[in-house]
């Protein structure tokens, strides 16, 4: 059959990318919950916003070329190109994070967490336009199916694989880009970066559909130069050797408890503010040191995988997140699994949904034997929308006392989950004064805020209390997970002159990114084992430590985080810091070579062949 492009072709062809055009200042202005400000972005960043249209036409020459139904493939990239923004929006209303690539992986997530989204998410009008487009487009193809009318255009064979070689090359260019030939330096000449270290201003500037496909190459992991079996084996055996004189210890072993308790921080800090009383005395009596935490805001996940595993993200893509993306299988480098092998009863609480990061699932694969969710507590204690940090207390301190044999639990807290509205609590302990400079809603958000610190600091206390008591040789590892996001854009802290002002952290210098990635950590045990000299440690170093100090013989692959922990105790994307305490952006020359050997041993055990699976034993 021939192939006549005729008026009514080229007319349907002009309509659909008109539309396209229209559509994605539509879904800008939704997501930036301004039409001004989506009309700004599309004259200031012309190409880019250019770049976006021809990303969703090239999704619909692709399923032109496959169905080779207008109407149909109009449709559904309409469908697709609508949904995903609107998952972003619910999915930033409540995790403050917008929609990645991996995260559909997950569907099931997104499906899971659609009523909370509609709980926490102030929609208006505008999800009301959105869903009214929906069910426009969907009576619409529904109409096609019945109605069977004359097709718009059909096309020959030929013009179908053009149309998919065309749109599957325009998009492949984005996924691959810095692979694709010149596709980089095509981007960089247009000024579109792919700015993974804030994906906030990624998806602002790059538009939904730009950021969202240049995340993809995110979900790529290749090998890292010089991994191969012999070079793995080498590493192993080197470690075996050094850790060959380690003494071998005696004695019961003791339960070990770690506490990462939901965006915990010492608001205090913020001096410009008043606290009165302090809101964690407790905590800062007994405090060990701080936890250099790879996230700022939110990413719990990515910091748990670090204490867990040993591994860093600074070895894995920008913007990914180990939990949804990598984790798919037994992990014997997990510590669950190890302390399993040692006869212990491992267990992981979480009082929230267990699909929340693929936790049922991660759980599993790293050896806990029992995991605790929301739905496995019997009348909690409640404090706010969320299962209380006295219930995560009561429920460590019971499972233990039941437990004949020693217990690992690993229990990650939710009181104080950001959503810190005025009506979060009924009554408030800490009183917040902020200055005259500084917006009245701040001190709302941080009463609410401060409350969380408070009680975390109270649930503590209570625990440190029972295990003072008791017989059972104990040990117990405190911290927080991350700052509090309050306010875009580092908002609070600016105004409060914690970090620099400007536009995202433009004006920061190495010590604020220390202050914004900096938690309080807490190590205590109730038999006297020295407590560990700490500074500043990140997450990667904590299950050493703390092993080190319950006196139990260590996994061979230890012996290189703690050689690697020695030179760079504080290792993040923005900041490293060095043993005397130096801060830098590089990691020290001195600690180069270990670097290589942690990377291509974590690559091995998360992503590759395990030949050195030996060393997790």
């Amino acid at each position: 059959m021939k192939f006549k492009f005729d008026v009514k072709s080229f007319i349907a062809m002009m309509f659909a990318m008109i539309w396209f055009l229209l559509l994605i200042i539509g879904v800008e202005s939704f997501l930036l919950d301004s039409f001004e400000l989506a009309i700004t972005w599309s004259q200031e960043r012309t190409t880019t916003y250019l770049l976006n249209v021809l990303i969703v036409f090239a999704l619909f020459l692709v399923l032109m070329g496959i169905i080779n139904r207008f109407v149909i493939s109009f449709l559904v990239t309409n469908v697709i190109a609508i949904l995903l923004p609107v998952f972003s929006y619910f999915k930033f209303s409540f995790l403050g994070e917008n929609l990645y690539p991996w995260d559909l992986l997950l569907y099931n997530n997104v499906f899971n967490l659609l009523p909370n989204l509609y709980k926490e998410a102030n929609v208006g009008s505008a999800l009301v336009g959105i869903v009214v487009v929906l069910v426009i487009l969907n009576g619409l193809f529904v109409y096609m199916l019945k109605k069977r009318p004359k097709p718009v255009m059909r096309l020959p064979w030929w013009v179908r694989i053009l149309f998919v070689v065309l749109g599957a090359t325009y998009l492949s260019a984005f996924i691959f880009y810095r692979t694709f030939p010149n596709m980089e330096q095509a981007l960089k000449k247009a000024e579109i970066t792919n700015i993974t270290f804030n994906q906030e201003r990624n998806y602002e500037q790059n538009g939904f559909y730009g950021a969202f496909m240049l995340n993809m190459q995110s979900a790529i992991v290749l090998a890292p130069n010089g991994y191969s079996k012999s070079a793995i084996e080498d590493i192993v055996k080197k470690l075996e050797k050094e850790a060959d004189q380690q003494k071998t210890p005696t004695g019961e072993k003791p339960n070990i408890i770690f506490v990462m308790n939901e965006s915990f921080w010492d608001p205090t800090l913020l001096e410009k503010i008043q606290f009165d009383p302090d809101p964690m005395p407790f905590i800062r009596e007994n405090q060990t040191g701080w936890l250099l935490s790879p996230t700022f805001g939110g990413g719990t996940s990515n910091v748990e995988f670090e204490v867990l595993t040993g591994f860093s993200n600074n070895y894995l893509p920008v913007g990914s997140v180990p939990y949804q993306q990598y984790v798919g299988d037994t992990q014997p480098a997990a510590m669950p699994n190890y302390l399993k092998g040692l006869g212990y009863d491992t267990l992981a609480i979480h009082p929230y949904a267990k699909w929340f990061w693929n936790r049922e699932n991660v759980y599993k694969h790293f050896g806990f034997n029992e995991f605790l969710d929301n739905k496995s507590f019997k009348d909690p204690i409640y404090k706010g929308p969320f299962i209380s940090d006295e219930q995560v207390t009561k429920t460590i301190i019971e499972r233990t006392e039941t437990s004949a044999d020693p217990m690992f639990i690993y229990a990650v807290t939710m009181q104080n989950h950001t959503g810190y509205a005025e009506d979060k609590y009924e009554k408030f302990d800490v009183k917040t004064t902020v200055p005259d400079d500084i917006d009245d809603v701040y001190n709302v958000l941080l009463r609410s805020y401060t409350q969380g610190v408070y009680d975390a600091d109270k649930a503590l206390e209570q625990l440190i209390d029972h295990f003072k008591d008791s017989e059972e040789p104990t040990v117990i590892a405190f911290f927080g997970d991350h700052l509090p996001a309050i306010g875009k854009d580092y908002r609070l802290y600016k105004i409060a002159d914690f970090v620099p002002r400007g536009l995202g952290e433009s004006q920061w210098d190495l010590g604020d990114f220390e202050k914004t990635r900096s938690t309080p950590l807490m190590l205590w045990n109730n038999f006297e084992a020295p407590i560990p000299d700490i500074d500043h440690l990140s997450p990667n170093q904590l299950g050493p430590a703390v092993l080190s100090m319950a006196g139990i013989r260590k996994p061979v692959y230890y012996e290189l985080l703690e050689q690697f922990g020695a030179k760079v105790p504080g290792f993040t994307r923005d900041v490293k810091i060095d043993g005397d305490g130096k801060l830098s952006r590089e990691i020290p020359a001195d600690a180069k070579k270990l670097s290589k050997e942690y990377q291509l041993l974590q690559y091995d055990l998360l992503f590759g062949k395990q030949y050195g699976k030996d060393a997790v034993k």
